[in-house]
């Protein structure tokens, strides 16, 4: 049942190349995917956890009906999950093979990262939280290890494998075989206090054990809950405060509130939602940002009446905003430098930001074939990223800056908090100018098959 893979193992259509981890619950093994030439991770599952045929099977159908939730999971800080299957008796899940490094090797490793980094990838993995939780599906075992970095910073959620769909979480059967045969499900160290007291989990209980990956990356290692043993680690969680961040200098107090917030002990004391969090940190980064652009030579009263008015008549979702509605967005607005061949935007990257070019050039670029080729060269005056404004799903085209370049970052989080009714009117305009597009392009078809 447990019985390890060795290299040039055949598991399914899939060849196993190496071990690359183990846990308590299974192995997980990079092979090669021949039929369509790619590298993936095979995760098998565990049974000796079991004691007897009947829980096995028990075991077996959940390890499957997870997958088949899992694999509806489609965002590009999840990791992909593409086939699964029975190998000797046991359930294998076929993942994407993700290239990078854990956040536990990262902090065991104290590799450098500015404060402002640390925030920018922990809001994105709460927003992809906030994605599996919309579709009923938690994690329950957020951890560092369980949180890849890619080599340009972009983090992958990995290992739903104990991950629990919200509508089955009362099942009598499934939480029979969870006490009577294997171990506790999660990590002790980022358990949240309903996991480790048996009551119901929710969305929020990820939130808490994100809540501990932030404090430990921010601390640069140190946990907020230690102990000499389990038990007492337990109780430790459940029923003691943590030192705040503020107090060890590891951050201000705004931050420090931010992330205290997300350890509250209690659910309702905790942001009700993982995108709650995610705004927080975000309106948090945007903070440090306006503060990081004092260097920025400020617009001058005519090079900002020229952009607006170049806005207002290049772009329709800009066209019936007035010169004092743009002027507002503007100041709630950073403005960011980039350096020749730096990326502004990256495709298949997910973000809350549109960019305005202030000053300078860029190249928008798709990726087709493994080659970058250039749709388009834009200056001052242009927008790029717009779309990620109301959907804040992967990025369709990546943006390159072609010269020492100056634009405005316009966040969404930061509009939408600051100043909702102006956000309304720019996510009408948008998806106003997506609808003309989509009935343009359904036009084209109708006379295309009519034609034919």
């Amino acid at each position: 049942m447990t019985t390890q893979l060795e290299p040039q193992t055949e598991i399914g259509r899939y060849v196993v190349e190496q071990k690359v981890g183990q846990g308590s619950m299974g192995e997980v093994y990079k092979a090669r995917d021949h039929r369509i030439n790619r590298s993936v991770a095979v995760k098998t599952l565990r049974l000796d956890n079991f004691k007897n045929e009947a829980t096995r099977q028990q075991a077996r159908n959940f390890f499957l009906r997870e997958a088949r939730i899992y694999g509806k999971l489609n965002y590009n800080h999840i990791a992909a999950i593409y086939d699964m299957g029975i190998h000797q008796g046991s359930p294998y899940l076929v993942m994407e093979f993700i290239e990078g490094k854990d956040l536990k090797a990262i902090i065991a490793d104290k590799v450098s990262y500015s404060t402002a980094q640390k925030i920018e990838i922990l809001s994105c993995i709460a927003r992809a939280l906030h994605y599996a939780h919309q579709r009923g599906v938690l994690h329950l075992d957020i951890k560092p290890a369980n949180i890849m970095l890619l080599e340009n910073n972009s983090p992958k959620i990995t290992d739903f494998g104990i991950a629990r769909v919200m509508e089955i979480s009362a099942d009598p059967t499934l939480l029979k075989v969870q006490e009577d045969d294997a171990e506790i499900l999660g990590t002790p160290h980022y358990m949240s206090p309903e996991h480790i007291l048996a009551t119901k989990h929710t969305c929020q209980s990820d939130i808490f054990s994100l809540g501990i990956v932030a404090y430990e990356w921010l601390t640069n290692g140190k946990r907020p809950f230690i102990a000499s043993n389990i038990k007492s680690l337990l109780k430790t969680i459940v029923g003691s405060k943590e030192e705040s961040l503020h107090s060890l200098g590891a951050a201000d107090k705004e931050l420090s509130a931010i992330i205290s917030k997300a350890l509250e002990k209690t659910c309702k004391d905790r942001y009700l939602t993982a995108e709650d969090f995610s705004d927080a940190l975000e309106i948090y980064l945007n903070s440090l940002e306006m503060k990081g652009t004092d260097n920025i030579p400020a617009l001058s009263p005519g090079e900002k009446s020229k952009i607006i008015q170049r806005l207002k008549e290049k772009y329709v979702f800009f066209g019936d905003f007035t010169t004092e509605e743009v002027s507002t967005i503007f100041r709630l607005s950073h403005k960011k430098k980039f350096i020749a061949g730096e990326y502004i935007i990256r495709e298949g990257t997910v973000g809350t930001k549109m960019f305005v070019i202030i000053s300078g050039r860029v190249s928008i670029q798709n990726e087709i074939h493994g080659q970058d080729i250039e749709i388009d060269q834009v200056g001052q005056g242009s927008c790029v990223g717009e779309m990620a404004i109301i959907d804040k799903l992967e990025r369709s085209a990546s943006v390159i800056a072609l010269e020492p370049t100056v634009a405005i970052a316009i966040n969404e989080t930061v509009l939408r908090l600051s100043n909702p009714a102006l956000c309304l009117k720019l996510y009408r305009n948008l998806a106003a100018m997506l609808s003309e597009r989509l009935r343009s392009n359904d036009s084209r078809l109708k006379e295309l098959l009519a034609s034919n």
